[in-house]
């Protein structure tokens, strides 16, 4: 079947699909909305079916990776709710339709990937290693039990299993290369003539009834932004641990039970002797080295000094010289090997020859200062942070739950955060989504505050300000946007109104000087007597920054030009100023230019594109296959 797929999705045509086509897969993919009742499904894949609640649900989640997404750039009017929507009925038939092809073609995630995926997630860890008690921690702080959590990883692991045996195993042929590199590499030679707007602007006249039927159209763009105050309650690990002082008993028995953690790191000083063995090395040459080793041995037992040995046999220059003296080591700058051949030896001693990754080694122990516990009278401050950072930290776990818990079950008020928790209201005053002080001075804080659930009265979701640091607020005022009155915007208005004019002007003079172009007239010459400015390019690239990007754009959507005439084009830039492009020349990449690490490099980027056309078509086959029914789009 894929071999069919493949046949149909390859080359530029499938690249052209493939900017129409959006399959965004996480690790750990869509979560499961299943609503069930009466209702009618929306979609139905196989026998699961889909419906109005697990859309919104999706749809809410989609809205708040773009309000993550875009920060203080988003507005509810910047998507188009319904293509959202859309989008999010989408993504569910596609999350199942990978569960249906998961589960019939029998794709299983071992216990060890399962272990291993967790294990190395950065949010586990403490130490660079993975830490029990924050894992449990933190999954108790989501609503997760570890069972459900650890059925997500192995369910996206199997998702992961099936994309993969599609996306990596996309074959590009040389032809797909080439064609891509021609035009990637691609250079277009142009010139242009620009009517500047600064030539027309300061002349345009407008009368006031202009004015203010303008400003009428266009009220939307004068509105001054919708602000509000909140209340809001923090638990914060920060806060906690200010009100935890330890006992003096409490400090001794966390310093008893945690004195590795004020121990001063053991320090030795040795010395080596190596015998290099590069990789691959045949097995006479690995014998050699081993008899030599064992020679120079023989001489240390026998009493010759060992310093003057290393300078003589020792393939690590840089210690020979010195005596092979490695100078001081600390733990964990050894590997396994050598640190257990150290660990056997005196100060003084030397070791018998030592097979290592680098070849073989005789080491000697120089010098050795043990680790050592520092006194609890020097480490008391660091015991006292630690044990405070652990109390709070518990308290604030504990207390996290039912911090979510009071904000859902009263949405219309704060104070039982107060009344059982012992938390404050504290006060921010007005902001506007885009900018805001103090607490508002979070993007997440703002976007929660003029999100439509809050306005409306409710609580807001716990919001995770930084690690161990919540937040939930309600709105206390609230300033809708209102339009500016005229006379405060009047510049603003005009401006626009005589940029609209200017630029219709320009434009309109623009296309008499291409009708004169298509009447014989020189490119050179149009610029004689009108003021206008000829720019030269040349050869450009298609990614070329020194080119107005509408400018680049429009050049390279034009047609090839012939032999002896070359092709125009009108544009406005992005200053205003109307521009006319010629386009004389089009010169592909030369594929003699083309290294075999670009070749391959270009073949990995390639597939991964092809691979994931060829997903979206494989999709679109077990859609079928699926018997996938879509009783309406999304509302």
């Amino acid at each position: 079947m894929l071999d069919r797929l493949r046949t149909h999705v390859k080359g530029w045509l499938g690249m052209a699909i493939l900017v129409l086509i959006s399959i965004p897969f996480a690790l750990f993919g869509l979560q499961n909305y299943t609503a069930g009742g009466s209702e009618a499904p929306v979609a139905e894949v196989g026998d699961y079916k889909i419906y109005q609640a697990d859309v919104n649900n999706a749809y809410q989640e989609r809205v708040a990776q773009l309000k993550q997404q875009y920060g203080d750039q988003y507005t509810a009017d910047l998507f188009n709710e319904s293509a959202i929507r859309n989008e999010a009925l989408n993504r569910l038939v596609q999350e199942r339709l990978i569960s249906y092809t998961v589960n019939k073609d029998g794709y299983i995630a071992s216990e060890q990937e399962i272990l291993e995926v967790i294990s190395g997630l950065d949010v586990f860890q403490k130490a660079g290693q993975f830490d029990k008690q924050t894992y449990t921690q933190l999954l108790r702080a989501k609503g997760l039990t570890t069972q459900a959590f650890v059925q997500q990883v192995k369910s996206g692991l199997e998702r992961d299993q099936f994309i993969s045996s599609i996306v990596d195993t996309t074959l590009v042929d040389d032809s797909e290369v080439d064609d891509f590199y021609r035009l990637s590499n691609q250079t277009r030679d142009l010139r242009y003539i620009s009517l500047p707007i600064s030539s027309v602007i300061s002349g345009v006249q407008l009368t006031e009834e202009e004015v203010l039927e303008s400003y009428q159209q266009n009220e939307h763009l004068y509105k001054s932004p919708q602000q509000a105050s909140i209340d809001y309650v923090e638990l914060n690990l920060a806060d906690l641990m200010k009100e935890i002082e330890p006992t003096e008993e409490q400090l001794l028995s966390f310093y008893q039970a945690e004195k590795q953690s004020f121990s001063e790191v053991g320090r030795r000083r040795a010395s080596h002797i190596l015998f290099e063995v590069p990789d691959g090395a045949s097995e006479q040459t690995i014998e050699q080295k081993r008899g030599l080793a064992e020679s120079v041995l023989v001489k240390i037992r026998a009493g010759e000094d060992f310093a003057s040995l290393a300078k003589k046999f020792s393939d690590d220059i840089g210690s020979a010289k010195t005596g092979g003296d490695l100078g001081v080591l600390t733990n964990g700058m050894l590997d396994n090997v050598l640190a257990n051949a150290f660990d056997a030896l005196n100060v003084g001693e030397t070791s018998d020859v030592v097979n290592t990754n680098y070849g073989f080694q005789i080491i000697k122990l120089t010098e050795q200062q043990p680790a050592k516990v520092r006194a609890y009278d020097a480490v008391k401050t660091k015991v006292t942070e630690l044990l405070k950072r652990q109390m709070a930290s518990d308290k604030f776990y504990q207390m996290a739950d039912r911090f979510a818990e009071l904000s859902f079950e009263v949405p219309d008020s704060l104070q039982p955060l107060v009344d059982e928790l012992g938390l404050s209201i504290k006060h921010q005053g007005l902001f506007s989504k885009g900018q805001g002080e103090g607490i508002a001075a979070h993007a997440k804080v703002r976007q929660a505050t003029f999100s439509e659930d809050v306005l409306a009265g409710n609580n807001s979701a716990t919001i995770e300000l930084e690690a161990e640091h919540l937040a939930v607020l309600r709105v206390n005022t609230h300033k809708a946007e209102q339009v500016m009155p005229l006379e405060e915007v009047r510049s603003s208005v005009e401006l626009a109104l005589k940029t609209e004019k200017a630029n219709r002007l320009l434009s309109d003079k623009a296309s008499e000087l291409l009708a004169k172009i298509e009447s014989g007239a020189m490119f050179d010459d149009l610029k004689e007597g009108d003021n206008l400015n000829l720019v030269d390019l040349g050869p450009v690239t298609r990614n070329a920054n020194s080119v107005p990007a509408v400018l680049l754009n429009d050049a390279f959507s034009m047609s090839r030009p012939s032999e002896d005439k070359p092709s125009y084009k009108k544009t406005t830039l992005g200053n205003g100023d109307v521009a006319i492009i010629e386009l004389s020349k089009i010169v592909d990449g030369d594929l003699a230019e083309i290294t075999e690490a670009s070749r391959d490099s270009f073949k990995q980027f390639l597939a991964r594109l092809n691979g994931e056309v060829t997903l979206a078509a494989a999709l679109a086959n077990l859609s079928v296959a699926a018997d996938v029914v879509f009783a309406n789009k999304a509302q």
